[in-house]
């Protein structure tokens, strides 16, 4: 069994229009999903589950909701093998509210241009909601934009962090295209 507390204000998003986004995730899974809302507690019961793995899916579901995405976006980690990453902002700024808002600031950018950004050469998700930077993406994705993040909450100038993007989403481009010559060649063979 595993326990999750969660905001009170995302619980609704959580359970969903008459219980259907909880009961998409328990469909998806197997996992039966308890949610108290007075406590903001939400409890995973996975004994009937055959997969162990989609405990963890439907933990990063969770908090994936908890920290601000859209339930269709947060159901990418089952339905795409995606995975959660969160950052807390306030391990670069420690606890002043005033801190925090200025680099939730720095991490949306002006009229967002700093967050698309990221997402885009990223080739992830974002959600920038309380202390935390949540991001969904795949394997090699999540590790690329938890480093862009930690650049801007570290205070890299966001040119730096943007030719940083750039520079991982052209090596990226490179191995792909030297995986596909390479097994082209290997089919000649």
């Amino acid at each position: 069994m595993l326990y999750l507390k969660i905001p009170h204000e995302r619980i609704p998003i959580l359970v969903g229009t008459n219980g259907e986004v909880k009961r998409e995730i328990e469909r998806k899974t197997g996992i039966r999903v308890t949610i108290d809302s007075e406590e903001g507690t939400v409890d995973l019961d996975e004994t009937n589950v055959k997969d162990p793995l989609f405990a963890l899916k439907v933990r990063d579901v969770v908090k994936a909701i908890a920290r601000g995405f859209s339930p269709e976006k947060a159901m990418d980690i089952i339905d795409r093998d995606l995975y959660f990453a969160l950052v807390d902002i306030r391990e670069y700024t420690g606890k002043k509210p005033k801190r925090i808002r200025e680099m939730k600031g720095r991490m949306i950018g002006k009229e967002g241009k700093t967050k698309r950004i990221i997402e885009q050469l990223g080739d992830c998700k974002l959600s920038i909601y309380g202390h935390t930077v949540a991001i969904i993406g795949d394997y090699v994705s999540i590790d690329i934009s938890r480093t862009a993040v930690d650049m801007v909450l570290s205070g890299s100038k966001h040119a730096s962090v943007y030719g940083y993007l750039e520079r991982k989403r052209r090596e990226a481009k490179t191995s792909v295209i030297e995986y596909i010559y390479e097994m082209d060649e290997d089919e000649e063979l």
